[in-house]
């Protein structure tokens, strides 16, 4: 049954697009997808009617559901029947409203599931974040990820535009691969490159203006262009790439400059992606709380270490388990402690079986006894994260889905009952698991 379903879909969804032939704009990588999503459709603004993937909708069913402009009905078969009716009059052509940009996450949980995607929706501009171990569990080696990942780029037509990170030695090498135009973003050498980053911040989780935790600048370089940035509440070069890839797509469709800084400045992280949110007694937490993959952990503890306090105060990391990693597992999270170790960090705690490795890896490389500590659920370990906090202090939250580490920001922030408009997995099965 679901084959079918899924077969109508894509009829469907290859029906909708030539009848209205919106520009497909395709973001694949081992992270970073969701957030350069986001930072899309930031940067497009309200000059186009866009319409952008919703949730997890990344995979065989989501992408022809976004679409269609549908919701999945879960198990309810009429609900399913009232989709497959509704998407069936969209596909006929009649509605004056659809999306100009549709922007589509293409995931992939095995070979071939991005080109799969790809017959489906050929993308005009596909744009390709990281290639990293992340799902490696079901492709067995990097090489195999990369090649997976690549599809995207052969799915492009020969006017298509390659959109690739030049931080990422695998992304960057995938510039062969494209019949097109290639544009590169990145903090190094590329096309759009952003220069001069600051970020303004205060010890001991005071707000700098009004409600804002921090206040990030920088330049953006579009070519021969120049123009500064400013946005409110966001740290970490993470989001710095994503909003270079949305200024590189947001370029390539037309829009100026000008136009692509004043609509980036609204750029506001996603639940569980880098966060800023108030903690307990002063504190400030940088809830990442969303997904794990070993790139994303190095990135966000180098953001923890970029974070002012004050000398009575701590900076703590907080890491769950790290899944879907295969092979790459148990070395991924002795690395991860390793490089805890390495840095000024004042108490690591791991949530799960895997990430005691990272907590023995730590305790290996010179963090003291009383530095590191193992829980086996993210629930007691918010506990003693709570007694053990002080005033001021900045605690990093990471960990997989499976880790359930957003249980840990809920305990821990200032306003608990804005958990259902600022976490992740505020909802349905999530809340009762």
């Amino acid at each position: 049954m679901k084959h079918l379903l899924q077969r109508v879909l894509a009829h469907l969804a290859k029906k909708t697009l030539r009848a209205y032939k919106p520009k497909v704009i395709a973001i694949t990588g081992s992270v970073g997808k969701t957030s350069t999503r986001h930072a899309i459709v930031a940067a497009i603004g309200s000059t186009r009617r866009v319409r952008a993937t919703g949730e997890n909708y990344n995979n065989e069913i989501g992408v022809p559901l976004t679409i269609l402009g549908e919701r999945s009905p879960g198990r309810s078969f009429f609900g399913w029947l009232a989709v497959l009716w509704r998407g069936w009059r969209c596909s006929l052509g009649g509605a004056h409203n659809y999306p100009e940009i549709l922007v589509l996450e293409y995931g992939a949980d095995a070979r071939g599931d991005i080109q799969y995607l790809c017959q489906i929706a050929k993308p005009y501009i596909a744009v390709v974040t990281a290639v990293g171990v992340a799902h490696a569990e079901f492709f067995g080696t990097l090489e195999d990820v990369k090649e997976e990942k690549g599809s995207l780029i052969r799915g492009l037509a020969a006017d298509g535009i390659a959109i690739l990170n030049a931080d990422d030695g695998n992304v960057a090498d995938m510039c062969h691969l494209a019949k097109g135009s290639v544009v590169s973003y990145g903090l190094g050498l590329a096309d759009i490159t952003a220069q001069d980053i600051h970020v303004d911040m205060r010890p001991n989780g005071e707000t700098l203006v009004g409600e804002s935790l921090s206040r990030l600048t920088f330049l953006l370089k579009m070519g021969r262009d120049s123009v500064p940035v400013v946005m409110k509440d966001v740290i970490g070069d993470t989001h710095v790439r994503s909003v270079l890839a949305g200024a590189a797509v947001a370029l390539q469709l037309g829009l100026s400059p000008d136009t692509i800084a004043k609509n980036v400045a609204n750029y506001v992280p996603m639940p569980g992606r880098l966060r800023l949110l108030p903690g307990i007694i002063a504190a400030l937490l940088i809830d990442d709380t969303y997904n794990a993959s070993p790139e994303a952990v190095h990135a966000a503890l180098e953001v923890l270490c970029s974070v002012p306090i004050n000398p009575i105060s701590q900076r703590i990391a907080a890491i769950g388990d790290m899944l879907e990693l295969g092979r790459y597992s148990k070395q991924a999270h002795a690395d991860v402690g390793k490089h805890v170790a390495s840095l000024p960090i004042d108490l690591f705690v791991t949530v799960g079986e895997h990430a005691r490795d990272a907590a023995r890896s730590a305790l290996e490389h010179g963090m003291a006894q009383t530095q590191v500590y193992t829980y086996a659920n993210s629930v007691d370990a918010g506990r003693f994260l709570q007694e053990r906090m002080k005033r001021g202090d900045v605690l990093l939250v990471k960990g997989s889905q499976g880790a359930r580490m957003e249980k840990i920001v809920k305990e821990l922030m200032a306003e608990p009952l804005k958990a259902p408009e600022v976490l992740v997995r505020q909802y349905g099965k999530w809340l009762s698991t």
